[in-house]
């Protein structure tokens, strides 16, 4: 197993399973922010799983119950995403919950580890209670951050909300209105600083206030769920 080392400007932890003859990952990995370990065997990649944010395994050279096994050993405390070109390993692997790249192309496999390392990003936020970023209000059209306690309104469940529409890769619309639900929380309901901070306009602001007011208050979730 090689270890690279990490650079300042990494992000994430990254343990990247594949034979000898890669698919050219690593380097996908440390365009996204990842500071990359590698494992070519399966005794290797159990010993690095510890600590690590993603791990992504191409299925070439691996037997199925490896990687089921180590998928399965993974999942619990990050984010996986399976490389494969075996529908059937590809559907085991999904039931387990990891992110498939059916098919072995690098572009897919691209997209799925940057919405997995999208998804974690959001989890650790919403982990991190003792500091979690916040906002100031605007000076100047300038939006600072400061980490302080979320204000009431930046309730769970707006956030588990968003996660669920990143995991879910809801369509994109649905995701705005979740995002924007989110934002008004975060800045307690203010129209004006939630419209600053997205750069969006306040109208825009305004009528999603008033969609949201006429649901019940777990609309958000709801919508997800029954999309």
């Amino acid at each position: 197993m090689n270890l690279a080392n990490a650079l300042p400007s990494t992000r994430f932890s990254a343990l990247l399973i594949e034979s000898d003859k890669g698919l050219g990952l690593e380097s996908t990995l440390r365009d996204q922010g990842c500071a990359v370990r590698r494992a070519t065997n399966r005794a290797a990649a159990q010993e690095a799983l510890e600590g690590v944010d993603i791990v992504v395994i191409s299925s070439a050279g691996f037997a199925d119950d490896e990687i089921l096994d180590l998928i399965s050993k993974s999942t619990p405390h990050a984010a996986v995403v399976l490389v494969t070109e075996k529908t059937d390993l590809a559907v085991k692997a999904a039931k387990q919950g990891a992110s498939t790249a059916l098919g072995g192309a690098i572009e897919i496999a691209s997209a799925q580890i940057s919405q997995a390392l999208s998804v974690s990003e959001l989890k650790k936020k919403m982990a991190n209670k003792n500091g979690p970023l916040s906002f100031t209000a605007p000076t100047s059209g300038v939006v600072q951050r400061r980490s302080t306690p979320l204000p009431k309104e930046a309730t769970p469940d707006a956030l588990d909300a968003l996660i669920e529409a990143a995991e879910g890769l809801v369509p994109m619309h649905r995701f705005q209105r979740v995002y924007v639900d989110y934002a008004l929380r975060r800045f307690g309901g203010n129209k004006v600083h939630t419209a600053a901070a997205l750069g969006i306009d306040r109208r825009t602001i305004q009528r999603w206030a008033r969609a949201r007011a006429e649901q019940p208050s777990a609309a958000s979730r709801d919508e997800l769920r029954s999309s």
